[in-house]
C-alpha cells in the first residue's frame, strides 16, 4: 500500500554482481564507458520492467539525481544578479499554467542549484521538469527558475530535504507514485530516509570493482546502533543472457537493534 502522505517509490536500477552501477567514477548518463559493449542488451529488460512497474504503479514522476547529468567537478554556469525579493524566492514556485498541463514531472533534487541548463523536458507532452533545491540555493539561481518557469519546492538549509519535498508532491500536485533512476547518492540519500518502498534491480554478470566508482547506495556508513534496510524478495527472474531481474519490497518495520 502506499504510504500515507507521500507517493510510493519504486526504485529501477541495474548494478554489477559487486553493486557498482557505473564504470568509473565521475561518469554522467551522457557519457559512455568502452567495458558497457561487454555487457548484454539490456534495453528490452529495462522496458519490461518499466512496463511492469506502470501497470502496476502508474507514476506520475520520475526522480535523477543531478550527478546523474552534470558531473560533480563541473562548475555552475554564472548567473546575472538578481533584484527580486529574497523571501519571495525561497517560496515553492509551481505556476498554475505549467501545473495544470503536466501529467508526468520529472523530478530532480539539486539542493544548492547546480544544473543550470534550463532544461524542461516538454518535448514530451505532458511532461515537465521540477527541481528540488535548499535554501542554501542562491536568489540567482531561484529567479534563473522563475524566469524559465521551471517549477521547485524549496526545503532543507544545505540539502533538498527529501521526505519535506516528497510530502509536497502529494500534497500539492497529487503525486501518488514515483519512479527512483537514482545515482548511488540520491538512492543512499533515499534509502536512508526511509523513502524506497519497492526495487526492480538487473544484475549485470560483471564484476567492476573499485574504491570511488558508484554503487548502489552510496551513504553514510551505519551508526552501531542503527540497522541496514530489510527486504523482502518477490521474485526473481534469471534471463537466457545472463543477466537477473530481481524484484523486492522494502520492509520499514526494522526490528529493534539489541545492545549487547
Amino acid at each position: 500500500m502506499p504510504p500515507p502522505g507521500r507517493p510510493y517509490v519504486i526504485l529501477q536500477i541495474a548494478a554489477s554482481i559487486d553493486g557498482r552501477i557505473t564504470f568509473n567514477p565521475g561518469l554522467t548518463q551522457f557519457e559512455r564507458h568502452p567495458a558497457e559493449k561487454m555487457l548484454p542488451d539490456g534495453g528490452p529488460l529495462w522496458k519490461q520492467i518499466e512496463a511492469a512497474i506502470n501497470a502496476d504503479w502508474h507514476p506520475q514522476g520520475s526522480m535523477m539525481g543531478s550527478r546523474t547529468v552534470m558531473r560533480e567537478s563541473e562548475p555552475p554556469r554564472e548567473l546575472p544578479p538578481t533584484e527580486d525579493p529574497a523571501d519571495a524566492l525561497h517560496e515553492d514556485f509551481l505556476p498554475a499554467d505549467v501545473v495544470s498541463q503536466t501529467t508526468n514531472w520529472l523530478i530532480m533534487p539539486d539542493g544548492t542549484g547546480r544544473c543550470r541548463s534550463g532544461y524542461k523536458g516538454t518535448e514530451n507532452p505532458g511532461h515537465h521538469m521540477i527541481h528540488l533545491v535548499a535554501h542554501a540555493a542562491s536568489d540567482a539561481y531561484l529567479a534563473f527558475l522563475r524566469r524559465k518557469r521551471i517549477p521547485y519546492l524549496i526545503g532543507g538549509r544545505d540539502h533538498a530535504d527529501l521526505p519535506e519535498a516528497l510530502g509536497k508532491l502529494h500534497a500539492k500536485l497529487g503525486i501518488r507514485a514515483v519512479k527512483l533512476c537514482g545515482g548511488g547518492t540520491l538512492n543512499g540519500a533515499m534509502f536512508r530516509a526511509g523513502l524506497i518502498d519497492e526495487i526492480h534491480l538487473i544484475i549485470w554478470p560483471v564484476v567492476i570493482g573499485g574504491d570511488a566508482t558508484p554503487t548502489l547506495a552510496d551513504c553514510l556508513d551505519l551508526h552501531r546502533d542503527e540497522l541496514p534496510t530489510r527486504l523482502q524478495l518477490i521474485a526473481t527472474k534469471p534471463q537466457s543472457d545472463g543477466q537477473v531481474w530481481l524484484h523486492y519490497r522494502v520492509l520499514h518495520e526494522s526490528p529493534t537493534l539489541e545492545r549487547a
